[in-house]
């Protein structure tokens, strides 16, 4: 097979089984009630979202091929309509919602005309805005950087090929892991010029366009806890539907290497080292589904994207993975309309797509025609999974997890000691910082940060606080309420009311109420 499977070394800190989503803020405002002064007046309507969770191992993780052939077949058809606005970068980003802010992170601007980059305390590269004055600054080894990288171009559309010197005169960190992917996919870029030679259009723009993309979608997956929305959710479900969840996670592992070694790299060697690497993780099938992805999903609606899904090569085998991977095909051999109509409908109306590390991933899809709140209790969201067990976002904030046969009905009018519970974790959560860590925790860290898991460390970081967060809370009620080591956190004796403190990450709050699918509970949240 041409992908390489790589497992996540996630297992050192616990298993992590689950995943599924909760909107933001914005999603759970208050809902307007009727009053007897208002007896014309409907209440919001309700938004309704069905989440599938997915875990890696349920089918086999072999991709979906696509040959050279087939893939300039469907690159020449899909080319002939991409349309976009500005640079490449520039209409990556829009395409994904990616915001200039979001670079902060790994940019620091000095004083003068000097630029540091770096990430997580480390300076990767110091170089001048411009080289403009009296005296024109120019290092020694970002100019030969440049220069290679110039040299590279030459056969490739000549100039500023990928449009990596736009925002300077140097290479910077995402010029670096930019160039360094456009390395791994060096054959299958080289099978989409050649597809595209006699075609009226931008080639090197096309090219570009594409390396653009797939940089700016996998970066998304270099935290802990990644969710990704709009265009980069529609991206996941096509991914995961050809070449396997198993095999998506694998390319991410591979991407987070990537990106280290190109941050860290002031040659071209180092930097083609990190691409074959890569490469040798990617594929050529995988390269391939990711330029079609992209291709099909770029500047078109709904309706349009949906025609070229299905046209794609190798589309019927996609639809019975993606069902497998769902849970709703026994056997992978299996193919009917109904498979391939979920694979359409599910890149057409997902929202959300998050994940953590372990292999699973939620995807999560707004339903049509949600409902009206009725008569109930002004509830603003609600996320069905599967097994018919259903998270309740309510307009009052209040977040309550209902097992099959349970109503919005048996959620309690009012629950003060729930929300004095709330209060305590919220509290608890501001007192925690890294100083708490205790001893084993904090090597655990160090080995993560030394072995470049960034992710795993921040998570085995949330762990420790979370576990700061429940002893402080135990503390501060111990005798009024019972706490448990299993099952639901806290029980309150008077009422029977049962409580969960957890993080409100969405792949957190997923995993509670897909490990919990039985349980009637409250989710408190820090």
């Amino acid at each position: 097979m041409d992908s390489k499977r790589v497992r996540w070394r996630g297992s050192e800190c616990g298993v992590w089984v689950l995943l599924v989503l909760v909107l933001h803020a914005a999603c759970v405002t208050g809902v307007p009630r009727t009053t007897p002064g208002q007896r014309g007046r409907q209440e919001a309507p309700r938004v309704t979202y069905d989440v599938d969770v997915m875990e890696a191992g349920r089918v086999e993780p072999k991709p979906v091929a696509v040959s050279p052939a087939e893939f300039q077949r469907a690159v020449r058809v899909l080319a002939r309509e991409v349309r976009w606005k500005g640079t490449p970068r520039e209409a990556a980003r829009a395409l994904l919602e990616v915001a200039e802010e979001a670079r902060e992170a790994e940019r620091v601007r000095m004083e003068g005309e000097w630029r540091a980059e770096g990430a997580r305390g480390q300076v990767y590269s110091l170089v001048p805005v411009s080289q403009t004055g009296p005296v024109p600054l120019t290092p020694e080894a970002e100019e030969a950087l440049r220069a290679r990288y110039v040299g590279w171009c030459e056969k490739r559309g000549g100039g500023d090929c990928l449009g990596l010197l736009e925002d300077g005169p140097y290479l910077g960190m995402e010029d670096r892991r930019t160039w360094a992917l456009a390395l791994a996919m060096g054959p299958v870029l080289d099978e989409t010029r050649e597809a595209l030679a006699h075609e009226v259009l931008d080639v090197r723009g096309v090219v570009a366009l594409v390396v653009w993309t797939v940089s700016l979608y996998c970066m998304a997956w270099v935290v802990p806890e990644p969710t990704v929305k709009a265009v980069a959710a529609s991206l996941t479900v096509m991914l995961v539907a050809w070449l396997g969840l198993d095999t998506v996670w694998g390319l991410m592992e591979g991407w987070m290497r990537l990106a280290t070694r190109a941050h860290e790299a002031s040659t071209f060697g180092e930097l083609r080292e990190a691409g074959e690497e890569y490469a040798k993780v990617l594929g050529g099938s995988a390269a391939r589904v990711l330029v079609l992805a992209v291709g099909a999903l770029m500047g078109h609606t709904v309706g349009q994207v949906a025609a070229r899904v299905k046209a794609l090569p190798g589309f019927t085998s996609a639809g019975a993975r993606w069902e497998a991977q769902r849970g709703g095909a026994e056997v992978m051999g299996r193919v009917d309309v109904s498979a391939r109509d979920a694979l359409v409908a599910a890149v057409e109306t997902v929202e959300w797509v998050a994940a953590t590390p372990g292999g699973a991933l939620a995807v999560v899809q707004l339903k049509k025609g949600g409902g009206s709140a009725g008569g109930g209790r002004g509830t603003g969201t609600v996320l069905r999974h599967r097994g018919g067990n259903r998270q309740m976002v309510l307009g009052n904030g209040q977040r309550w997890h209902l097992p099959r046969g349970k109503s919005e009905g048996d959620i309690p009018a009012e629950d003060v000691v729930g929300d004095e519970l709330q209060k305590a974790v919220t509290e608890a959560a501001r007192k925690w910082t890294p100083n708490e860590l205790t001893l084993n925790e904090q090597r655990a860290i160090e080995k993560a940060l030394r072995e470049g898991e960034y992710w795993l460390a921040r998570l085995l970081e949330r762990e420790a606080r979370g576990r700061f967060v429940h002893t402080q809370v135990r503390t501060r009620f111990e005798g009024l309420f019972r706490f448990n080591h299993r099952g639901v956190d806290v029980i309150d004796p008077n009422t029977g009311h049962r409580y969960e403190i957890l993080s409100g990450t969405e792949s957190n709050l997923a995993r509670h109420g897909r490990r919990m699918a039985g349980e009637f509970f409250r989710m408190l949240t820090f």
